[in-house]
């Protein structure tokens, strides 16, 4: 990994589809931060998506609201999720082709960056079951990358919309995305990132992957009740960052959930990347 890809921060942020003061509040403290590249882990516009590239809400609820990320010549890189379904999920890709700040260039990609590499996953096709006959495709193009891959990974990422699980209030996924995170996700590379529940959270690890949840953007709610040992889970604006080190030749993901308001590191940890493992 080169002396340039050890310095990039990754930000993550999620569910930021309204258009209020919370959402405003995000927006400003991303402009403002060290991040290199903003990665939004899905429903990027509420209530309903987009119908075109030229849709006036493709405006109002996020090119004009993170305005300055932009002007800070900042690169967005976008995860759809299930709101973002209900209407043309394929002008993403247009708005993209029109924008070379926005990262999109199909519902599901890899990017790499040096030992790191990403999955960009459409988990929306495992949580309908209208759209069944999407996930083939997908999960034979996951299986051929991470065979690809494999070699030069040494941290493995995976962004997608849906949790496996949560300590909030959205407990679990449905059946099919359970199955598929199960089988394609966990126990296979090192984070998994989402979004959906609109929350802050290190959930831990399961199968030694560690599952982080950023999407506290617009509308954030449904925290835990409880008192967590050992986990985080907060409903408070904000957002995920994640830098990167090297350590005995071993690339360690250092990440902390940032409150937007007050700036506050809310909790951090660290995971050691082993790469793709199966």
């Amino acid at each position: 990994m080169n002396r340039q890809n050890q310095n990039l921060v990754f930000c993550f942020v999620g569910d930021t589809g309204s258009v209020t003061e919370v959402q405003s509040v995000v927006a400003k403290s991303l402009s403002n931060s060290d991040c290199n590249f903003v990665w939004h882990t899905g429903d990027i516009i509420y209530p309903s998506g987009i119908s075109s590239s030229e849709d006036p809400r493709l405006r109002t609820n996020f090119l004009d609201p993170f305005k300055e990320v932009f002007n800070k010549k900042i690169p967005f890189i976008l995860t759809l999720g299930n709101h973002d379904y209900k209407q043309h999920p394929t002008a993403y890709l247009k708005v993209a082709q029109s924008n070379p700040l926005i990262i999109h260039p199909n519902n599901y990609f890899t990017k790499s960056y040096g030992g790191v590499c990403f999955f960009a996953l459409d988990t929306t096709v495992y949580d309908k079951l209208y759209l069944f006959y999407k996930r083939k495709v997908q999960i034979n193009w996951l299986i051929s990358k991470m065979d690809s891959l494999k070699k030069d990974c040494k941290l493995s990422i995976s962004v997608g919309h849906h949790p496996l699980f949560s300590s909030g209030d959205r407990k679990k996924g449905t059946p099919q995305l359970v199955k598929f995170l199960n089988k394609y996700v966990f126990g296979v590379v090192d984070l998994y990132i989402s979004g959906h529940n609109h929350v802050l959270a290190d959930e831990g690890e399961k199968d030694g992957t560690v599952q982080l949840i950023s999407g506290t953007g617009s509308l954030p709610g449904g925290s835990s009740k409880n008192e967590l040992k050992g986990r985080f889970n907060k409903e408070i604006p904000g957002y995920l960052r994640i830098s990167l080190h090297v350590k005995n030749q071993e690339i360690i993901a250092e990440y902390q959930f940032i409150a937007s308001k007050s700036k506050q590191i809310l909790w951090s940890n660290s995971k050691k990347g082993e790469g793709i493992r199966k």
